[in-house]
């Protein structure tokens, strides 16, 4: 099977550094490195994102929702529901 090489981007998820194979990253697997790392668990998670895209440089990503990756995008995730 030939196809592209599947590119790899530095993200930070609050203080910490993640390498992902990917173009797009989803609000549920943000919360599953923020999780992975020590984060809270809540019932709902807010999650702010900074340094991204042209077309999307800084936003919140909400519950279905991905957005596009680059190297060096930082996503600020709290909780914010009871666990």
């Amino acid at each position: 099977m030939s196809g592209k090489p599947e590119k790899t981007v530095a993200i930070v998820v609050n203080q910490d550094e993640y390498s992902v194979a990917k173009d797009k990253i989803s609000y549920d697997e943000v919360v599953a490195l923020y999780l992975k790392d020590g984060g809270t668990n809540s019932t709902e998670y807010l999650i702010k994102y900074s340094r991204g895209h042209s077309d999307n440089i800084s936003g919140t990503l909400s519950p279905g929702q991905e957005v596009m990756v680059k190297d060096g995008m930082r996503f600020r995730v709290s909780g914010t529901g009871e666990s």
